[in-house]
């Protein structure tokens, strides 16, 4: 050793080299195979060469190096435990050079001892773990990346082929370091080396995957990513490679974007871009209108200093290249804010812009199917996923080249972007103000057009900076447009002319005229004056058209403008109410009595001095649609009401008006628009007096008088021989009967809405002491309510009729009254003993289901009542009872449970429902005419579960019942649908128990579908309804549809109902999401089975989609839930969901834990393209 020790300390190469050869012929020659662990960690002289590996000397070193290379390649050592050994000496290395290549001779052994014919060799090292040794090399040292490189290079252009052909797949992870490590200050050499490297599928796809880790959107790196992208271009355009300087130049053009946004200098990258479009590629046709409208983005943004190399760049393009017209028009409507301010600091920029501008005015614009033609670029295809703007400019293009002849298309394409969220449409707008700026012809597209600028206002609400950029558009638009307002002069004399030569019909003029005042203030005189005129323009034409043309351009201008302009038209009201008294100028008359209340509700005219004016001559008009306006008119009354003397004789005498159109009219539409009107009034609002006699005195033989006196007013017999009418200043109860009794019996539908509305009102304002009357029996009548209750009159007439029938009243009649007492109102009517019902259900099908339905209403607070309903409710049998009563229960089952005890309805419901069923198992939707009646069933309890007013235990009940269908029913049975739609509104407690996978004793296929179903129904009711985390709803659905690979697909349709309903910036939402991707991550932990691994990423790349709102960029508003599909929509959607303040710090999270996953999926590369935002 000490001869060893002496020839190593010479430093005479020849002597250090025959020292180590000694050295390697003593380990050797002590080396047994069997005590390979114990020699290696034990020999002396093993050691001792490791030793000398850290020597200062750099022939010492290397030449130890060497030797420990040539005891791996004697077999004397391993490979592994070299490479590690060699690690480990880098903390005391002095010689870099020596370790790293030792480094790259073991790793072509270790590359060659992993070869299998036949296939591919992988690299076994990563970035992290296990990490490269040049990596691990290059983090301990920043000085030795030039060393690293110079192995890398002896690696890739090694003479022995099979080094150098694998090369690349065996340095991949340290050139993905060395371009995008952000850590790490990248240079050009690495970019040189890869560049350099003879072309070839690995070669290009390694660039590829380096490329797409550029963080374009990062400030920091921003400048890196462009050398990266300039160093790419520059060979391209030196080797005149088409396909690649094709490619870049939209990532160009986003490059120079953002350069801009972060206030670095776009020049160099413009003038890169000035020379790839000098290649005179053909290719380039089809990717000069993406570029140009990527470029677009930059005019919000740039400075005037870098103005005019922009213009000069996109002038070079539109000219040389003829673009689409969306693309121009997009890039003209930016450019339009520039020249709408100009400036001396943009003076020469301008110049040039406005040749653009010329170019589009000119219609120099050609529409080619560029996109498909670009896809076909397979190195375009790898780059525009990396970026998120681009990915959505490139499918914008794409739809809009398949649609934009297709009018239906286009149209529901734009309703879909109306319904994506406010960050998706701000993403849209330069498009859709191109779509704006479009110059074509077609009627169908003006309403394209409007639909477009409708959701580019919606965005300016969003985003109030966008109106600079919108304002010069709609002045452009407004200037350029056929008929503007400066020509309005001219539209104004043509009208004129025709006027005077009388050339056309005055009706015709008439509503040109208003058409023109709607739109234009200043035209308003010209309208004046032509309602003025009553000579007709031609001897042919019809009076009454004029007449009808001229009511109805004042019913418009005193709808829009009655404050304004309604006071100048009151004497043309008045004329035409003077002239148009026959039948033919119903219509006329009509129009302006509308117009009329208008006016009264703009406050423009009094009401009171209004129609003390009219009321003489409206009273005598017996046209029917003049006395159904009039009671619109006098309907507006109540709402103008004043507390002053007129207004209180004006509704006074309105609603004597209407009662005696009530009373006298033969038309039921006059009756009933007089109904209508009263309803808007107050009972106190009118007095016995106001009430036609008709309803007041004797005008039958069986009855002395219908109305007298209450003792009270008879303590004299002068007092008592007084008219009611004189004395009482209210409508006594009994009044009412005989109003039903009298009224045009074809309107009695009318008079139920208005003492509905009584009666609604009168309910309101009882107190808890009405529903407690005094002693334990239940009153026989309402005598205790007041003596005006519209109720009392209706009740005891209604009672009276049913058990001592004078037959003065018409079964009509008492029908109407029994639906006027059994209407929906807010609170219960008072008691009363209702026994008096069990007399009316022998009557006929109407009087039973209105008699069940006057004690079901009762039943929560009259004995009698519930007692009747009970004894019905027991005597249903299905084997017995006709449908129409099983259907008469259901429909009354809302009003039921409220009152009803669960006991007793829980019986006929099971028997009926389980009858229906039984009957309904055989049955095909397609084979059906009408529904089931088990379907029909189920929609009823539907609606008794939607109603807010049914006592709990009776929803527990319904909720019970519901449950036990889910194990029977399958999910193609005919109900299937309605019992989804049920499911909806149980509560969470049976719909935990029903769906949830981990109280079932067996998860089957069958169950996991009907939970599906059900689960995301749920959810899309509870996200529309606005209650907090809907989403939470499919997370066991998840966990347990990730082991059953058969109805995956299905349970993705499902989920994506209620992830496109739910606020995808919401808290719950963001929240949801994490705890999706911390439920993915220990699941890949506790199984092993792949179909699992990627159901839940498709279940997060959904949820990304969706949450983008990358959804819409299908054209058909159908996002189809495939793998493929979804994966090519996720790096865009990505991007853009993660770039939204909302979702920002929550970016580095999903970083995070998504590397994790995606390493067992997919490639690393791709997360690094999508997650593109600054970190």
């Amino acid at each position: 050793m000490d001869e060893i020790e002496y020839k190593l300390n010479t430093g005479n190469s020849v002597l250090v080299v025959n020292a180590v050869e000694k050295l390697i012929s003593l380990i050797k020659s002590k080396f047994k195979p069997a005590d390979r662990k114990k020699f290696v960690l034990e020999n002396e002289e093993l050691k001792f060469l490791r030793e000398k590996c850290s020597a200062k000397e750099t022939v010492v070193s290397l030449t130890s190096c060497q030797g420990l290379l040539a005891l791996v390649e004697l077999g004397v050592l391993e490979i592994g435990h070299t490479m590690s050994t060699i690690v480990t000496l880098l903390p005391t290395a002095h010689n870099y050079s020596a370790i790293i290549s030792t480094m790259a001779g073991l790793l072509i052994l270790d590359l060659k001892s992993r070869l299998v014919p036949g296939q591919a060799y992988v690299c076994q090292f990563s970035l992290k773990s296990p990490q490269h040794p040049f990596i691990t090399v290059l983090e301990k040292n920043k000085t030795a990346e030039d060393d690293v490189l110079t192995q890398m290079h002896a690696l890739c252009t090694h003479p022995d082929y099979i080094v150098s052909s694998n090369s690349l797949e065996l340095l991949r992870p340290v050139f993905l370091w060395l371009t995008c490590n952000p850590q790490h200050a990248g240079g050009a050499r690495p970019w040189q080396l890869l560049l350099s490297l003879p072309q070839c599928r690995a070669q290009m796809t390694l660039l590829l995957s380096c490329l797409s880790c550029q963080q374009i959107c990062n400030p920091k790196l921003i400048e890196r990513a462009f050398d990266a992208y300039a160093a790419v271009a520059d060979t391209a355009i030196h080797r005149r490679d088409r396909p690649y300087v094709v490619a870049l130049l939209p990532m160009l053009a986003r490059i120079s974007n953002e350069l801009i946004k972060h206030g670095r200098d776009p020049r160099a990258c413009y003038s890169l871009m000035e020379r790839c479009l000098s290649l005179e590629a053909p290719e380039l046709l089809h990717v000069a209108s993406l570029t140009l409208l990527l470029l677009a983005d930059n005019l919000p943004l740039t400075s005037a200093l870098h103005l005019h190399e922009l213009f000069n760049l996109c002038l070079n393009i539109t000219s040389k290249y003829k673009c689409s017209s969306i693309s121009l028009s997009a890039f003209i409507a930016l450019s339009l804010q520039w020249v709408h301010m100009p400036s001396y600091l943009t003076t020469s920029a301008l110049k040039v812009g406005s040749k653009i501008l010329d170019l589009y005015q000119a219609n120099d614009y050609e529409d080619r199917l560029d996109m498909p033609n670009l896809k076909t670029n397979k190195i375009f295809e790898a780059l525009y996923y990396t970026d998120n703007r681009l990915s959505v400019t490139f499918k914008l293009n794409e739809i809009w080249e398949r649609l934009r002849d297709n009018p239906d298309k286009l149209k529901s394409w734009l309703g879909a972007i109306e319904e994506v969220n406010g960050a998706m449409k701000l993403e849209l707008v330069v498009f859709l103000i191109g779509i704006a700026m479009e110059r074509r012809q077609e009627e169908w597209f003006e309403e394209v057009i409007v639909r477009a600028l409708r959701i580019v206002v919606d965005a300016v609400d969003i985003k109030k900076e966008l109106s600079v950029m919108l304002l010069p558009v709609l002045m452009y638009k407004i200037a350029n447009d056929k008929s503007p307002a400066e020509n309005v002069p001219n539209i104004v004399s043509i009208m004129t002319k025709l006027k005077a030569g009388k050339g056309v019909p005055t009706s015709f003029l008439i509503a040109m005229y208003t058409s023109l005042a709607e739109t234009q203030v200043r035209c308003f005189p010209y309208l004046q004056e032509v309602l003025a005129e009553t000579a007709l323009g031609r001897p042919d034409e019809l009076k009454w058209e004029v007449d009808i043309a001229k009511a109805a351009a004042v019913d418009r201008i005193c709808e829009i403008r009655p404050s304004t302009h309604g006071l100048e038209l009151v004497s043309t009201i008045s004329s035409i109410l003077n002239r148009c008294t026959d039948k033919a100028g119903s219509v006329s008359t009509s129009l302006v009595l509308r117009a009329l209340a208008s006016l009264w509700r703009g406050a423009a005219v009094a009401p009171p001095s209004t129609w003390r004016a009219l009321d003489p001559k409206l009273a005598r008009d017996s046209r029917v649609t003049v006395q159904c306006s009039i009671c619109k008119l006098l309907s507006v009354v109540p709402a103008l009401r004043v507390n002053t003397p007129e207004y209180d004789q004006l509704i006074s005498v309105a609603a004597r008006r209407l009662w005696s159109y009530m009373a006298d009219s033969n038309q039921p539409q006059v009756v009933e628009a007089a109904c209508d009107a009263l309803a808007h009034y107050r009972v106190d609002d009118y007095k016995l007096k106001d009430l036609p006699e008709i309803y007041r005195i004797i005008v039958i033989v069986h009855y002395r008088s219908t109305v007298k006196l209450p003792a009270s007013y008879c303590k004299t017999p002068a007092d008592a021989a007084r008219k009611p009418e004189d004395v009482l200043d209210y409508i006594p109860c009994e009044v009412w009967p005989e109003v039903f009794k009298y009224t045009n019996q074809q309107a009695l539908a009318g008079v139920e809405r208005l003492t509905s509305k009584l009666i609604e009102r009168e309910v309101k304002s009882y107190r808890s002491g009405v529903y407690q009357p005094d002693g334990p029996a239940e009153p026989q009548g309402m005598g205790y309510l007041p003596a005006t209750s519209v109720l009392r009159g209706l009740m005891d007439c209604f009672r009276k009729q049913v058990t001592s029938p004078s037959y003065d009243y018409t079964d009509a009649v008492l029908l109407s009254m029994l639906r006027t007492l059994t209407a929906e109102y807010p609170r219960p009517l008072p008691p009363v003993d209702l026994c008096f019902v069990h007399e009316a259900l022998h009557k006929g099908t109407q009087w039973r289901s209105g008699g069940l339905k006057l004690a079901a209403r009762q039943a929560q607070s009259v004995g009698s009542a519930r007692r009747l309903v009970d004894n019905w409710l027991q005597a249903i049998q299905p084997e017995s009872t006709e449908e129409s009563e099983i259907l008469l229960m259901f429909s009354l089952l809302p009003i039921l449970c409220r009152g009803m005890p669960p006991n007793t309805l829980r019986g006929p419901l099971e028997r009926c429902l389980g009858s229906s069923y039984s009957a309904s198992t055989s049955l095909r939707a397609k084979d059906l005419e009408e529904q089931p009646l088990f379907v029909r069933q189920l929609d009823m309890v539907r609606e008794a579960l939607e109603s807010d007013r049914i006592h709990d235990a009776n929803r527990t009940l319904l909720s019970q019942i519901v449950e036990n269908y889910f194990s029977v029913i399958s999910d193609d049975h005919v109900a299937w649908p309605a019992y989804v739609q049920t499911c909806r509104h149980l509560s969470s407690k049976y719909l935990e128990r029903m769906t949830s996978p981990s109280s079932w004793w067996e998860v089957t296929s069958e169950a996991l579908r009907k939970a599906s179903a059900v689960r995301c129904a749920v959810a899309l009711t509870v996200a529309e309804s606005g209650a907090a985390a809907p989403l939470n709803w499919l997370n066991e659905l998840i966990d347990a549809q990730a082991g059953h690979i058969a109805d995956q697909q299905y349970s993705l349709q499902c989920i994506l109902a209620p992830l496109k309903a739910v606020k995808p910036d919401d808290k719950s939402t963001r929240e949801w999401f994490l705890q999706l991707m911390a439920r993915t991550q220990v699941a890949f932990k506790e199984t092993d089975e792949l179909s699992a691994h990627l159901y839940l990423c498709d279940v997060f790349i959904l949820s990304t989609v969706v949450f983008s709102g990358h959804w819409w960029l299908d054209s058909e508003r159908q996002l189809p839930v495939n793998r493929e599909t979804l994966r090519v929509l996720l790096p865009g959607a990505a991007a853009a969901l993660f770039e939204r303040e909302a979702w920002r710090e929550n970016t580095i999270q999903v970083r995070r834990r998504e590397r994790k996953r995606v390493r067992e999926t997919s490639s690393l590369i791709q997360l690094n393209a999508v997650v593109t935002s600054p970190s």
